[in-house]
């Protein structure tokens, strides 16, 4: 029997100190606490550890969005199969008309258990002043439609999978009230071939409601 190869594409960012994700939000900062020299002396020279805490806000890099932000499952309740090994499905949003992606987009798609991810083609801006302003987004409509057939998961690598200037948030308010995860942020999914399986979990943070993830998607060829 022929082995499988595996390809992993990654589809999340890099948290490094200082970086903005968001606006008003704060900048993610490190400490070493043991570096090597301090450490080997802990273990009579016999061997060294490089010791560090990051201090971050949940909302940092590419990360995941629990329904408990609408009163319900937190990270820690947030069950596997939400998150891990999961179908892609794949919408091509770059050339879309407007900044509202709407129902349209995924009229033809089978979305039933399947994490979907939106490329809009936003993280293109990722490091510059550009990507925080008037972002693409999901319409409600398109929401209601994802949750109606089925979605699993909903990711976007744009600023927020809402429109910023809508106050209400109605994306976040039906996907996750409907106990679908949100991942914003991401990016590379362009490179995301059909048939490949989504992996983006959290830690498992009783009463968090966000933290960032490192997403891939694994093909198998």
């Amino acid at each position: 029997m022929e082995s499988l190869l595996l390809e992993f594409i990654e589809v999340s960012h890099v948290i490094e100190p200082g970086m903005k994700t968001y606006p008003g939000l704060p900048e993610p900062r490190s400490e070493v606490l043991w570096d090597y020299d301090s450490s080997r002396g802990r273990y009579n020279d016999q061997a060294e550890f490089f010791i560090a805490s990051l201090h971050l806000c949940g909302n940092t890099g590419t990360y995941v969005d629990s329904p408990v932000h609408r009163g319900a499952a937190d990270l820690a309740g947030l069950p596997l199969a939400r998150l891990a090994h999961l179908p892609v499905a794949v919408v091509d949003a770059r050339g879309w008309a407007s900044r509202g992606v709407g129902p349209d987009a995924f009229a033809e798609l089978d979305v039933g258990g399947r994490a979907v991810l939106v490329n809009t083609g936003w993280s293109s801006r990722w490091g510059s002043g550009s990507y925080f302003e008037s972002n693409p987004f999901l319409t409600a409509e398109a929401c209601e439609l994802l949750v109606r057939r089925g979605a699993a998961f909903v990711g976007i690598d744009s600023l927020n999978i809402d429109d910023m200037q809508d106050l209400a948030r109605p994306a976040h308010t039906i996907l996750l009230g409907s106990g679908v995860p949100v991942c914003e942020h991401m990016t590379n999914l362009a490179a995301v071939p059909p048939g490949g399986f989504l992996h983006a979990v959290p830690i498992a943070w009783k009463g968090g409601a966000t933290f960032p993830v490192r997403a891939y998607v694994m093909k198998y060829r």
